[in-house]
């Protein structure tokens, strides 16, 4: 009974708002001094329940705390697996160490590929060493960039039931074993998404480490990135093509494809930072940060040791609590970088933002941004799954994936959720049908041309 009454409370209470004012910078700060050098007083094999949650506490930031710790909750601790990436980006860091550099800028100068600087060496504090650590994220190993046949954009807010809805019944009901517990679903959108790395490939030594040998379409290009939309019926046809210079100073390129206008539109760096979509997420957002780091000043706060899920058990995302918005799955506690991003453009949303990347693999996992009054607004957290797992390749090919190679070695992009804590709401993109191919120069570049928006894929 008593318990019945907490679990009713719980619902009762994630059902209200989540306040931005209820964290502010320091906060965070604090609860970061606090905790660096926190002993864990659990092992794997544990699981993590609501009566024992306070264990967790100093290994997950504290705005993402009451998000993923309520009546119910399961949180199953595993032990780091090996993530290390592909041999060839280990050799190729290690061939051109100490070679890349930092302009008075910031910009990178004379990398060629790998990891660019020793982390190791890094100081808290630095706002030298933030710039490192950003490159150092930016050409974290990728393989040769991902494909997802279907990203999905579901609008939840607390409390309620997402019983009815299309997001749960879609394709025959495929998915209702991936959104449990509770959340009010309002709006699902659907489409692909593709990014294709083009220069600074440890994988190519034999083209100096560019796709097509950095000619044609590839020339003096870092990555290309389509992201589209299929449904619902009122944006089908609009997508997104990023294309990012090898040359840090220069601005993306950028394109819309709006089919109501019927016609291809720039999209300029302001855009790139506003709501995509109406969803709470923007597209500087993937990944935990996908924009340019020169249009911001970066310093690194230290290490962490925090709680994540590195390696999924599940291959495609799994959501349960009592707002819909939590992850039933695994979690592994690593060694991560604080990184903090303050916009140099004044009128950027964000007043700053943190981001905490995992050492072995360079990929964020948590991230949490403010507003210009330093109040919270928004807090990620990533999900990754393995590409090595048994079943990896198999499982997302019955989504629409393409045949994803042995030996890629890339934390997968599962899923990357964020909960705007001054409107009450979140946005969670689960990805199905994710692959990591070796990309054909004809296919990418028939597939990444701006004309080819207008298609509406």
């Amino acid at each position: 009974m008593l318990k019945s009454m907490q679990y009713a409370l719980a619902v009762l209470l994630a059902a209200q708002p989540i306040l931005g004012s209820a964290y502010t910078r320091d906060d965070h700060l604090a609860w970061l001094k606090e905790n660096q050098a926190a002993t864990p007083q659990f092992a794997a094999g544990d699981t993590i329940t609501f009566e024992n949650s306070d264990l967790i506490r100093p290994f997950i930031p504290k705005e993402q705390q009451d998000s993923l710790i309520f009546e119910g909750m399961e949180m199953k601790i595993v032990a780091p697996t090996d993530l290390s990436p592909r041999a060839d980006y280990i050799e190729v860091t290690k061939k051109f160490a100490g070679q890349a550099s930092l302009a008075a800028d910031g910009a990178l100068e004379n990398y060629t590929a790998g990891r660019p600087f020793d982390p190791e060496k890094f100081v808290a504090g630095s706002a030298e060493d933030g710039w490192r650590a950003i490159w150092n994220y930016m050409f974290r190993w990728q393989h040769a960039g991902v494909s997802v046949a279907d990203v999905q954009w579901v609008w939840v807010r607390p409390g309620g039931s997402h019983e009815n809805h299309e997001a749960v019944n879609a394709d025959g009901g495929k998915f209702k074993q991936n959104y449990l517990g509770g959340g009010s679903f309002e709006r699902l959108l659907r489409g692909p998404y593709q990014r294709v790395l083009m220069s600074h490939r440890s994988d190519l030594p034999e083209s100096d480490y560019k796709f097509n040998n950095g000619q044609g379409f590839a020339k003096n290009t870092n990555f290309r990135e389509y992201t589209g939309f299929v449904s619902p019926f009122d944006i089908a046809g609009t997508a997104f093509l990023i294309l990012r210079y090898d040359d840090p100073r220069k601005a993306d390129d950028s394109w819309a494809y709006i089919p109501s206008l019927r016609r291809v539109r720039r999209i300029s760096v302001e855009v790139k930072s506003d709501s995509l979509l109406g969803t709470d997420h923007t597209l500087e957002d993937f990944y935990g940060f996908n924009g340019r780091p020169m249009e911001h000043k970066w310093v690194h706060m230290g290490d962490a040791r925090i709680l994540a899920i590195n390696a999924s058990r599940n291959v495609t995302a799994v959501y349960y609590g009592p707002n819909g918005w939590s992850m039933l799955d695994d979690w592994q506690l690593r060694d991560y970088w604080v990184l903090n991003q303050i916009p140099v453009d004044s009128g950027h949303p964000y007043s700053e933002k943190f981001l905490y990347n995992e050492k072995q693999t360079g990929m964020s996992f948590f991230a949490n941004a403010f507003d210009k009054a330093g109040e919270l607004w928004k807090t990620w957290q990533m999900s990754k799954n393995w590409t090595e797992d048994p079943g990896y390749s198999a499982t997302e090919e019955s989504y629409g994936g393409k045949p994803t190679p042995p030996g890629v070695r890339v934390p997968s992009f599962q899923s990357i959720n964020v909960i705007d804590h001054q409107n009450g709401r979140g946005t969670l993109v689960p990805c199905f049908g994710n692959s990591y191919p070796f990309p054909e120069f004809k296919k990418v570049k028939r597939t990444m041309d701006v004309n080819y928006l207008t298609e509406g894929r």
